[in-house]
């Protein structure tokens, strides 16, 4: 994980554990008493990943000036953001 996370260790280990019983972001947030953005966006990589959304990744992926622009004419002709995350395995 990022170390610009708000949540700490043990509040993002919490939190997923919680979305994997079905609560969403805005009830987590509240039970572990933290910011809701922060909260939602590890709720994002966990739509995406699953419990993997606790690991880092071993480095920073390059992408090429086509690959982007073919994700956001897909993006804007009306595919998820996350849908499109799953497909490409983005954050």
């Amino acid at each position: 994980m990022a170390g610009r996370s708000s949540l700490s260790v043990e509040q993002r280990a919490a939190a997923v554990g919680l979305f994997d019983d079905g609560w969403a972001d805005r009830a987590v947030a509240t039970r572990l008493g933290v910011s809701r953005p922060a909260v939602a966006r590890l709720y994002g990589r966990w739509r995406v990943r699953g419990g993997a959304a606790l690991v880092s990744k071993p480095s920073r992926r390059v992408f090429t000036v086509e690959f982007k622009l073919e994700v956001v004419r897909r993006f804007l002709a009306g595919e998820t953001k996350t849908d499109l995350a799953c497909e490409f395995d983005l954050s």
